[in-house]
C-alpha cells in the first residue's frame, strides 16, 4: 500500500524536526530469516526508526526494530499498556498507504489474511498496527523439503487467502515466504501479510538487495502487467520451494533471473510428488490467462486434475505468420499469442487499414490454411467496418474455439465477471481496461460472441439476463428520480445503465446476471452497512424511505447502496451545521458571560456615581427650602409684613423644609442606588441628569439656531434685532414675577408638595429606566 508520490501529505502534516538514530537493540528473528537491507526507494541508508509517531507513542511503547524490513516501511515491535505485543508498520516519507486496501481488508473474512488492527496517519507518515507473530514467517519452515501433506496444507491456506483478496479486487503483488506469517505451529496456521505493494505501486517489481522478491515475480510483471494471476504464480514458486527444499534462482544475479523469466518456463520436473508437480505446472504456466487460479487450485485440493496448458519450448522459425519476433504456423499458438499481446495485435493487424503489410500477411496466411471457413471469416468479419478489437475477437475465436473466452486481453468467463465491479469502482491498474471491457460488452453484445469459446456457453444467457436487469434498473432509477423526496443531487448517483462513467451500474448488473445469489448476498450485506452508517441522530427521511422499500429486490438494494453516499453527505452536513451552531451558541454564551462579568465588576463604581450624581439634588432641595423659608416663611409674630412691595405671611418654617429636603434626597438617592446596582457597568453615564442633559442640549441647539436666524435676518435687512430679543427675554421674566406674587401666600405649602412629589416622580422614572434597560438587554441577549 505504499505509493511513491514525491510529495508530503496534505496541509496539517507535521515534519519531525530531527532524524532518528539506529538503536542497537534488535529482536531475534524467526529461524532462517535473513535480514534484508533497505536499498529500495525511500530508504534511509540504514537509519532506524526507533521513535514512534506521536499518535502511536501515546498508546504504545517501541520495544525494538524487527530484523526483516521492507523497501517502503519500517517494522517495529511495540507493546501496549496491557503488555500485549504488536507490530507497527511505519511507512517512510514519500510512501502513502492505499486507503481502499485499508477499507477492504477488514471485510475479507478470511483467517488466512492478516487482520490490521489499526491504521492512521501521524507525523507525516502512514502507519499500520497488526498482531505480532512470534513464530516468524514461512521462511522459518524452509530448512528442507516438506512432506507432500504439509505442502498441500500450506497451498490450501494461501489459496484461501488469495481468493479472498482477489474477490475484493486486491492483488497482493509481492507474495513470498517473508510475507506469510506463522500464526501457530501446531496446528499450522498461516496468514498473508504485508500489503505494501497491493494495487498501488506502478513498478511491477521492487529490486531489493536480495533477489528473493524478484524470484517469486511472475513473467508478466516484467512488463508491468497487473492481475490476480501474478499472485498465483508466486504461490506456485512457494509450493515448488517447499516441495524441493531449494529456493528459486538461488545464487543467480538479477539480470539472469529477469532473462530466465522473460524467455523460458520454470520447470517443475524436480518436484518428486506427482500431485505437487501437477500443482506447480498449473500455477507456473507462463501465459497468465491459461494459468491456474482459485477454481483450478480448489479442484486440485478436492482431488481433481485440471488441465495444464502446454508451454512452447522456443521461438518458431521458417514459414508461418510473423508477429512480435516469432513465426506462428499453428492456429492455437497464434491465438494464445494474440490474446497475450491483445492491444499490440489489434493495432498491428487491423489498426492501419487493409493496405497495411501486416493485414496482407495475415490474409495470405489465412488463405493457406486448409479450412474453407477462412473465406467467410475474412470477407464477413475481418473486412467489416468495426473496431480493431472486435476483428481480433473474431479472429481469435476462429483460430482456437477451445480457448477460454477473452476480450481486450482479459479472460471473460462467468467467474471473471464477478470481479469487474471491484475493478471498475476502485482506481488502479485494472480500472481503465475493466471500464472499457464493460462498455464494449454492453455496446456490441459481445457476451453472445464470447459464448462461442470453450467454457463460455452460459455467457449468452448472462447477456440476456444482463439486458433485462438494465431495462428494469432504468425504469426503477427514473421512478426514483421523479419522486419529490430525494434531493436533486441523487439523480447523478442513479444514472441509467450505460450512461454512468465509470460504468459501475452496468458492471454491478453484469455481475448480478452472472452470479445472482452471490451478488444478492453482497448487496444485502452492503445494505446493512449503509443503514448502519446512516443510523443515528441525523435521520435522512428520503433515504429511510428508499432503504425501507428495498426488501430483497437486488435492484432496489443497489439503488440504496448508490444513494448511501448522498445520505452520508447530508448527515455530515447536518452534523457540521449542528456543530457550527453549537460552537456559535457557545461563543455567544461565553461573550455574554464575559459582558456580564464586566458589568457586575462595575457595580461598586456605579453605586458611587449614583450617590455623587444625586448630591446636586440635595443642594437644590436645601437651597429651595431656604429661599422659600426666607421669603415666604412665617415671622416671629406669625403675622404679615411687607418686603420689597410684597406681602409676607406666615408659612412653613425652614427647619421643617430642610428636614423634608434631606428625606426627599435620601429617597431619590436610594432609587438611584437600586438602579445602579441592578445595571452595574451599564448604569447610564449621566445618571439622573441624563434627561436634563438632553433637554438642555435641545434647548441650546434651539437658541443657537434662533440666534443664527436673527443674526442672518439682521445681516439681510440691515436692522438690529436686539430689541426683540430683549423683549422676548423680559416678558417671560415679568410673568414669572407676577406668578410668584400670586402664589406667595401658599408658597410654603406648594414647595412642600413639590418635595413630596419629587421622590415619587423620581422613583417612577427610575422604574421606567430599569424596565427599559431590561427590555433592551433582553433584546440584545435574545438576538445574540
Amino acid at each position: 500500500m505504499g505509493e511513491v508520490d514525491g510529495t508530503d501529505e496534505a496541509a496539517g502534516t507535521r515534519r519531525d524536526a530531527g532524524t532518528t538514530r539506529r538503536d542497537e537493540a534488535r529482536v531475534p528473528g524467526p529461524r532462517g530469516a535473513a535480514e534484508t537491507r533497505r536499498d529500495g526507494p525511500g530508504g534511509t541508508g540504514g537509519a532506524s526508526l526507533m521513535r514512534l509517531p506521536a499518535e502511536l507513542a501515546e498508546r504504545y511503547e517501541a520495544v525494538a526494530e524487527l530484523p526483516v524490513q521492507g523497501a517502503e516501511s519500517d517494522l517495529l515491535l511495540v507493546r501496549d499498556a496491557r503488555g500485549a505485543e504488536h507490530v507497527a508498520k511505519i511507512f517512510r516519507r514519500g510512501y502513502r498507504a492505499d486507503r481502499d486496501v485499508w477499507a477492504k481488508l477488514p471485510e475479507l473474512g478470511s483467517p488466512h489474511v492478516l487482520r490490521i488492527l489499526e491504521t492512521g496517519h501521524a507525523d507525516g507518515r502512514d502507519y499500520e498496527v497488526t498482531a505480532y507473530a512470534p513464530d516468524g514467517n514461512l521462511r522459518a519452515l524452509m530448512d528442507g523439503p516438506l512432506p507432500p501433506e504439509a505442502v498441500a496444507d500450506v497451498a490450501a491456506q494461501l489459496a484461501d487467502g488469495l481468493t479472498a483478496l482477489h474477490r475484493a479486487g486486491i492483488v497482493h503483488r509481492d507474495l513470498k515466504p517473508e510475507n506469510v506469517l506463522v500464526l501457530s505451529g501446531d496446528p499450522l496456521r498461516l496468514a498473508i501479510a504485508d500489503f505494501g505493494l497491493s494495487k498501488v505501486l506502478e513498478q511491477s517489481v521492487v529490486f531489493a538487495s536480495s533477489s528473493r522478491t524478484l524470484a517469486y515475480a511472475a513473467p508478466e510483471s516484467l512488463s508491468g502487467q497487473v492481475s490476480p494471476a501474478r499472485d498465483w504464480w508466486s504461490l506456485g514458486m512457494i509450493v515448488r520451494e517447499l516441495a524441493t527444499g531449494r529456493a528459486p534462482f538461488r545464487g543467480l544475479s538479477e539480470t539472469v533471473v529477469v532473462d530466465h523469466l522473460a524467455t523460458r518456463p520454470v520447470s517443475a520436473d524436480d518436484v518428486a510428488d506427482p500431485r505437487l508437480r501437477l500443482l506447480c505446472r498449473g500455477l507456473l504456466t507462463r501465459d497468465p490467462r491459461r494459468r491456474w487460479s482459485g477454481a483450478e487450485v480448489a479442484a486440485w485440493l478436492d482431488g481433481g486434475s485440471p488441465p495444464v496448458a502446454e508451454e512452447a519450448t522456443g521461438p518458431e522459425t521458417g514459414t508461418g505468420l510473423p508477429f512480435k519476433g516469432r513465426r506462428y504456423a499453428r492456429r492455437d499458438e497464434l491465438a494464445r499469442a494474440l490474446v497475450a499481446e491483445w492491444a499490440d495485435a489489434a493495432q498491428y493487424f487491423f489498426g492501419r487499414g487493409e493496405n497495411s503489410e501486416a493485414w496482407r500477411s495475415l490474409r495470405a496466411w489465412l488463405a493457406e490454411l486448409p479450412d474453407d471457413g477462412s473465406i467467410e471469416l475474412v470477407d464477413g468479419r475481418l473486412t467489416a467496418d468495426v473496431d480493431p478489437d472486435l476483428k481480433l475477437l473474431y479472429l481469435v475465436r476462429w483460430l482456437d474455439p477451445d480457448l477460454p473466452p477473452h476480450f481486450l486481453g482479459r479472460r471473460v468467463t462467468a467467474e471473471d465477471l464477478r470481479m469487474l465491479p471491484a475493478y471498475v469502482e476502485n482506481p488502479g491498474p485494472e480500472h481503465r481496461v475493466a471500464c472499457r471491457l464493460v462498455r464494449e460488452l454492453w455496446r456490441h453484445g459481445l457476451l453472445r460472441e464470447l459464448a462461442g469459446f470453450a467454457g463460455g456457453a452460459d455467457l449468452a444467457g448472462v447477456d440476456e439476463q444482463w439486458r433485462a436487469h438494465a431495462a428494469a434498473w432504468n425504469e426503477l432509477a427514473r421512478w426514483i428520480r421523479a419522486q419529490d423526496a430525494p434531493p436533486p443531487a441523487l439523480a447523478a448517483r442513479l444514472p441509467d445503465a450505460g450512461a454512468d462513467d465509470p460504468p459501475l451500474v452496468l458492471a454491478m448488473l453484469l455481475a448480478l446476471a452472472a452470479h445472482p445469489a452471490d451478488v444478492r448476498r453482497k448487496l444485502a450485506e452492503g445494505l446493512e452497512r449503509a443503514r448502519a452508517r446512516t443510523a443515528g441522530a441525523e435521520p435522512v427521511p428520503w433515504f429511510e424511505w428508499l432503504a425501507g422499500g428495498a426488501g430483497d429486490d437486488p435492484l432496489r438494494m443497489l439503488a440504496v447502496l448508490l444513494a448511501a453516499p448522498e445520505a452520508v453527505v447530508e448527515i455530515e452536513s447536518a452534523k457540521r451545521a449542528r456543530r457550527a451552531e453549537a460552537e456559535r451558541t457557545e461563543a455567544l454564551r461565553a461573550q455574554r458571560a464575559e459582558r456580564e462579568r464586566a458589568r457586575l465588576a462595575g457595580r461598586g463604581a456605579a453605586t458611587g456615581r449614583a450617590v455623587l450624581w444625586t448630591l446636586p439634588l440635595l443642594a437644590v432641595w436645601l437651597s429651595g427650602s431656604w429661599i422659600v423659608g426666607a421669603l415666604f416663611g412665617g415671622g416671629p409674630d406669625g403675622g404679615t409684613s411687607s418686603v420689597g412691595g410684597f406681602q409676607r405671611s406666615s408659612g412653613v418654617p425652614f427647619g421643617f423644609l430642610a428636614v423634608l429636603s434631606v428625606v426627599v434626597w435620601g429617597l431619590q438617592c436610594g432609587a438611584e442606588v437600586v438602579l445602579a446596582r441592578a445595571q452595574s457597568a451599564d448604569y447610564l453615564p449621566h445618571g439622573p441628569w441624563a434627561m436634563f442633559s438632553k433637554v438642555l442640549g435641545a434647548g441650546g441647539r434651539g437658541l443657537s439656531k434662533a440666534s443664527q436666524t436673527v443674526s442672518g435676518a439682521a445681516q439681510r435687512t440691515g436692522r438690529r434685532g436686539c430689541g426683540l430679543v430683549l423683549l422676548a427675554g423680559t416678558v417671560p421674566l415679568l410673568l414669572v414675577f407676577l406668578l410668584l406674587a400670586a402664589v406667595t401666600p401658599v408658597a410654603g405649602l406648594l414647595w412642600t408638595l413639590v418635595l413630596i412629589a419629587a421622590p415619587v416622580a423620581h422613583g417612577v422614572a427610575a422604574g421606567v429606566r430599569l424596565h427599559r434597560w431590561r427590555q433592551a438587554r433582553g433584546t440584545v441577549t435574545g438576538g445574540a
